[in-house]
């Protein structure tokens, strides 16, 4: 007796949504070069940035502002001109710059117009009472008081109560919480107090960890997140996707850009503005490192920032040495603090975000110099990842090789090698 055999699906076809993505271009290497006007043309682009927003190549005009204003130490008041002492640009009924080049002037300019211009987001401080209109227009309502969020709960169940599907996707399986201001950038919100607009839902948890400061999102769409390739940002009165590094291909523009996000509740405004800023300094890190002379307002400790000249070689180790994001490249996870000597100098166990552990091969003082090194010499290898256990998230050899998590897992430490071999988890 025969069976009938089963009839597959049809294969999927290319990814792709629903509108067909008619109304966006097809040629990515149409930039919108944002210049600042107080350097010469063969210096002075602050932000070169894919012109997506218009078949045939344009920009938004509030967006490219705003990212300028944010560069330029949160002069909202500054305005985009053709000309280096032209008047503000006129933009279409959408809101679309169509132009190639663009100058970001402040309305008090100084006599050459060098106004001083933020190097990175660890100097950038946080706008508190005082963010664009555009932003607080499309501020997500509070989460009502009959949906109250889990108070022992951890984040990601937290996030996962509230949001239920993926933000951008719609998806509901695969998805996980995602940090607005990511994890690595602990000690950036501690220095701006940015625990303020947070719903102290957790006891005990740590201001970051909470859940006004995260968003539900696809694993691939929170991977592309963390790489910097794309924003939310608000068009329309509306918080829409905006890419900032499309790729070689046209998947990520056709799939997401401009898309509209699922609602969001219970989420701050002030950390959506924040992950704006923190996306837009990666885009801004060759105006720094250009080596020409700059005037920088640099964040010089307890609140305070100072304006200077810096020339080019000194931008260039001030960007590598001073006050920063502690995940320049994508996808990067490093601790602000990852060895702390006990103050009393005593004791032979050293506090690590709460943990101890024994003391290894080396000393405080050798420990932390080695480490240092470490976290200077190889940012581009450290995975900027959201884990409950952040214990088995990264391990750390003495030579400088390091295992991710999944390498860890794959390839166990030979306990035979454990004197020979300090290891520390982050």
């Amino acid at each position: 007796m025969s069976c009938e055999s089963l009839r597959p699906r049809s294969k999927y076809d290319a990814p792709s949504h629903g509108d067909g993505g008619q109304n966006l271009p097809t040629d990515l290497n149409y930039k919108v070069y944002l210049r600042h006007p107080g350097y010469s043309d063969t210096g002075n682009i602050l932000l070169a940035l894919p012109a997506l927003d218009h078949p045939q190549g344009g920009i938004h005009h509030e967006t490219a502002r705003i990212a300028c204003a944010i560069l330029a130490n949160n002069r909202w008041e500054g305005f985009l001109t053709e000309s280096r002492t032209g008047q503000p640009t006129q933009v279409d009924p959408d809101g679309i710059l169509r132009g190639k080049n663009y100058y970001f002037r402040v309305s008090q300019d100084t006599a050459d117009g060098k106004y001083a211009v933020v190097p990175s987001f660890g100097h950038w401080r946080f706008p508190h009472d005082n963010l664009p209109q555009s932003w607080t227009l499309c501020e997500p309502p509070k989460l009502p008081l009959d949906r109250p969020l889990p108070r022992q709960s951890s984040l990601a169940e937290a996030t996962l109560a509230r949001d239920i599907s993926c933000r951008v996707t719609n998806h509901i399986e695969g998805t996980e919480h995602a940090h607005l201001v990511p994890r690595s950038e602990e000690r950036w919100f501690s220095e701006n107090g940015m625990f303020r607009y947070t719903n102290q839902q957790r006891p005990g948890s740590e201001p970051v960890d909470d859940a006004q400061n995260a968003i539900l999102l696809r694993s691939d769409v929170h991977t592309i997140f963390d790489q910097k390739r794309f924003a939310v940002v608000p068009k329309s009165s509306t918080l829409v996707v905006h890419i900032t590094a499309p790729g070689s291909s046209l998947e990520l523009t056709r799939l997401y850009h401009n898309v509209s996000l699922q609602p969001l509740v219970g989420v701050a405004i002030h950390y959506i503005l924040a992950r704006f800023a923190w996306t837009i300094f990666a885009q801004s890190i060759n105006f720094i490192q250009q080596g020409l002379k700059r005037s920088l307002c640099i964040y010089i400790g307890d609140g305070e920032t100072s304006v200077k000249d810096f020339s080019g070689e000194q931008c260039r180790q001030l960007f590598s040495s001073g006050p920063k994001s502690r995940s320049q490249s994508p996808r990067k996870r490093q601790r602000d603090t990852l060895v702390a000597a006990p103050e009393d100098g005593e004791g032979n166990e050293e506090h690590i975000r709460g943990r101890t552990r024994r003391r290894g091969l080396y000393s405080s003082s050798q420990e932390s110099s080695f480490v240092e090194k470490l976290w200077t010499t190889s940012q581009d290898t450290m995975p900027d990842t959201d884990t409950e256990n952040e214990d088995d998230a990264l391990k750390v050899r003495t030579d400088g090789e390091r295992q991710s998590k999944r390498q860890c897992l794959a390839r166990r430490c030979d306990e035979t090698d454990v004197n020979s071999t300090s290891i520390i988890h982050v």
